[in-house]
């Protein structure tokens, strides 16, 4: 494709992933219409970053106790076999301002985690994280933030908090184990330190408005790398989750537009979002002077893009009802350049079914699929440098996983939920350098998650 025409299209992408932020900054600032976030179903409340909503303003302070474990078992394929187990404790606190000092109008919130044991990740060699609680061990602190309402469906929360709690969320998919199915693997990839997203929150500021009962806009700006600057692994470098207070990297904006079917319970939802990230960014395939990375001769330095951006869109929707029984469906893809990403296209879907078995009213079950594709300029890159060394294995065009979930509801907060995953291609070692073997082959992991809540 000529040079111009791919700069032309990079352009348009990132206009308007940079239209999106300005709108949803637009439409906040002008709303006047006050509406509640929808309630996410109940399979979603205890899930990845979940769990750290506000809590009602009827009380001065609220304290929540929050544990997650998860037993994993690379049972088949994988790099290696085995079993894990991970656990993460969470202190969870909201304080309503005016009852505290008479701040009207402002809530804070903060939340610690102590994280325990060892995620299956590394075990499987995935990029499509294992687990949606994997983390170093370490005490963290996670979120700290205030909130100011103005009104007419109009806060804005500044401090340190991520984007996936309340960007490109599926209250559907929330009920997934794998941590794709909360922050997309192609956002945890392809941004630093994997973006604002759990376990490294950032320093922001975020806009919410809901112009009217059907449609909602959020816009935020962020540190663009949530651990601070270095090359080793971005969790240790920020064990404790004070990095991010330092204010660290080019600024990374995000938004999205959702429109709706209105209620408590909307029977469909439909968003589109996108983000831009204002660092510089390493070519995969070319060098600063213009020639391919793995020709004899290159200078071995990547070639550095300005900024880098995606657009994603997404709908969830109720779609059916029986009595005590609902079937929710969601699909979600993103789109970003090929040049600087290692994942340029993402596609996921799913569907859940609560009550299913009359016997169990309050259990849930649940399918899903996500599927990334790999550049296609990472991957021509790990193909010439293993050439270069001899005959080169064969590299996948893209890495999936499908997922089935049964959440046993043994109480009000108090869950048992055993999973099995199939991950193809496990391909996280595309990302390390040169292949001078074959990848992993497919795995089979089965789990057991127990959540609750005091």
């Amino acid at each position: 494709m000529p040079v111009k025409a791919t700069k032309h299209r990079e352009w348009k992408r990132r206009w308007l992933a940079l239209a999106l932020c300005g709108a949803a900054l637009f439409a906040g600032t002008a709303a006047r219409a006050q509406q509640q976030a929808p309630e996410a179903p109940r399979s979603a409340q205890l899930s990845g970053e979940n769990g750290e909503t506000i809590k009602s303003r009827g009380s001065a302070a609220t304290l929540a106790l929050t544990y997650n474990s998860d037993l994993n078992g690379d049972v088949d394929g994988g790099d290696r076999r085995g079993a894990v187990y991970l656990q993460r404790i969470g202190l969870i606190g909201d304080a309503d301002l005016d009852r505290v000092v008479g701040w009207r109008g402002a809530m804070a919130h903060i939340s610690l985690h102590l994280i325990n044991g060892t995620g299956l990740s590394g075990r499987v060699g995935t990029l499509l994280p294992v687990s949606g609680i994997e983390a170093e061990p370490a005490a963290r602190l996670f979120n700290l933030w205030i909130e100011q309402s103005f009104g007419a469906g109009t806060t804005v929360r500044v401090g340190q908090f991520t984007a996936a709690q309340e960007f490109a969320v599926s209250p559907t998919a929330g009920l997934f184990i794998n941590s794709t199915f909360g922050w997309p693997a192609s956002f945890a990839t392809d941004l630093p330190s994997g973006g604002p997203a759990y376990p490294l929150a950032a320093p922001g500021l975020r806009l919410a408005a809901a112009p009217s009962a059907r449609v909602a806009f959020r816009a935020a700006i962020f540190a663009g790398d949530p651990a601070g600057p270095g090359t080793d692994d971005p969790q240790r470098r920020d064990l404790h989750g004070l990095n991010g207070l330092r204010f660290k990297g080019r600024p990374f904006l995000i938004a999205e537009i959702a429109r709706s079917a209105g209620g408590t319970d909307p029977a469909w939802t439909v968003t589109l979002g996108g983000w831009l990230h204002t660092g510089r960014f390493d070519d995969l395939a070319r060098d600063d002077r213009g020639g391919l990375l793995a020709a004899p001769g290159s200078s071995g330095n990547p070639l550095l893009h300005r900024g880098d951006n995606a657009i994603y869109a997404m709908a969830d929707a109720r779609l059916w009802r029986s009595g005590t029984r609902t079937l929710r469906g969601f699909v979600r893809a993103s789109v970003s350049p090929a040049d600087r990403n290692p994942i340029d296209r993402y596609l996921d879907a799913g569907l859940s079914l609560s009550s299913p078995l009359r016997s169990r009213p309050n259990d849930t079950f649940g399918i899903a699929f996500a599927i990334a594709r790999i550049s296609p300029r990472l991957r021509a890159l790990r193909i010439a440098q293993g050439e270069a060394a001899g005959p080169a294995p064969a590299l996948p065009r893209l890495e999936a996983v499908a997922e089935a979930s049964w959440q046993f509801s043994l109480g009000a907060h108090f869950y048992l939920q055993p999973n099995a995953q199939l991950i193809l291609h496990p391909s996280a070692a595309l990302l390390d350098g040169p292949i001078a073997s074959p990848l992993p082959s497919h795995a089979l992991v089965l789990g057991l998650r127990t959540s609750f809540r005091l």
